[in-house]
């Protein structure tokens, strides 16, 4: 017996399209050494949702899925500035995002948790008409349970402030 593709079921070509109908997918990408480790961030565009990725050495391995939805009050924390006319509440997630583990995330990683809902909490605050669900993807090395979370040095604060200026830059929405 001999396999070829034409033993195979039948394949039938989907509908024809020219490159001007098809919409463009947003891409943007920082790259920077933080810690001596070289941090890539990605951030995609789709039409249902936003995607980043925050890879260290090349590696991924938890993903989280925030769904952005916007009650009544939720941006009541984002208007108010302090005296060198910063939000003084910019690096507080916004209390309604619920990050959800799909991949790699254990119950008890908190630092995955919470740049996942950091992210999400900049988007909406940048874009608060934004109702896509964010999905963030993360390096699997990364510290981040409970017991970690005790210890938290000034490289891991600059790390994670040097990724939400990474994500900013690669505003996609």
């Amino acid at each position: 017996m001999s396999s070829s593709l034409a033993d195979g079921p039948p394949v039938t070509p989907g509908p024809k399209s020219d490159a001007s109908s098809l919409a463009s997918l947003k891409t943007r990408q920082a790259v920077r050494i933080i810690n001596g480790k070289r941090v890539d961030v990605v951030v995609y565009s789709y039409a249902d949702k936003i995607m980043v990725l925050v890879s260290q050495d090349g590696r991924l391995g938890k993903m989280y899925l925030v769904p952005i939805s916007s009650p009544p009050n939720a941006f009541a924390f984002g208007s108010s500035t302090g005296p060198d006319g910063e939000d003084d509440f910019s690096l507080l997630p916004l209390t309604h995002l619920t990050p959800t583990a799909l991949l790699g995330g254990a119950a008890d990683d908190t630092q995955g948790r919470i740049y996942a809902v950091h992210i999400a909490s900049l988007i909406s605050r940048q874009s608060p008409d934004e109702r896509r669900t964010v999905v963030v993807g993360m390096s699997a090395g990364t510290r981040g349970t409970r017991a970690d979370m005790d210890d938290i040095s000034d490289s891991d604060r600059n790390l994670f402030l040097d990724v939400l200026a990474m994500v900013a830059e690669c505003k996609v929405w």
